[in-house]
């Protein structure tokens, strides 16, 4: 294996692609919630200046977020594939990974999936501090991910008047959730472009 090839792994070029694409999505949710801002506070305003555009970034962002989730599960199938490599007794695999993102399924899934990523790369002398910032996102990516329809149930069960705190609190998760999904993506990202610059010999 030449010296370029030794850098290269099979989540490489999909993993540039997914923090491009996630990054996109952050600045879109922020917009997204300023609109929402503007329409609470200022509606008038929002109706003549602002209400085509939104409509505008909202179906651009409906199209993002699925193109996100698309190559999120590209992306997670071939971070399994490059960790093997340096891995033989790395235990997901191809059908694994995909059982691990059914919903339901997923509530586990997120969890040993993660682990199980953060603690292979804690075998490495260079990437503990990696594993460790990992390993603390788990929770607050099921808070990102399961919070908001739970707190949005609450707030529509129990205060009908809380329509505007409803929007503005679903605008804020879907904003953390695209930065910390956006997080966890260049944090193992990263990590495995250290792991695959290093010669195997010196890594533990």
């Amino acid at each position: 294996m030449n010296d370029s090839d030794s850098k290269a792994f099979p989540s490489k070029t999909i993993g540039s692609v997914h923090q491009a694409l996630l990054a996109v999505a952050v600045i879109c949710e922020l917009l997204i919630f300023i609109f929402t801002l503007v329409y609470i506070n200022a509606n008038d305003f929002y109706y003549e200046h602002l209400y085509e555009l939104e409509q505008k970034f909202t179906v651009f962002n409906f199209v993002l977020y699925y193109l996100c989730f698309v190559t999120y599960l590209i992306w997670l199938v071939q971070v399994h594939k490059a960790i093997r490599q340096k891995h033989s007794d790395y235990p997901i695999r191809t059908f694994g990974a995909i059982v691990r993102m059914i919903p339901l399924i997923n509530l586990w899934g997120f969890s040993n999936t993660f682990t199980h990523i953060y603690r292979h790369f804690a075998l490495h002398s260079g990437l503990e501090r990696k594993a460790r910032y990992i390993q603390r996102m788990i929770v607050p990516l099921y808070f990102v991910w399961f919070g908001e329809g739970i707190i949005n149930r609450i707030l529509i069960r129990h205060f009908s008047d809380m329509e505007s705190m409803s929007m503005l609190l679903g605008d804020i998760m879907q904003t953390t959730r695209m930065a910390v999904f956006y997080c966890m993506t260049r944090i193992i990202h990263n990590s495995l472009v250290v792991l695959y610059e290093k010669n195997k010999e010196g890594l533990y």
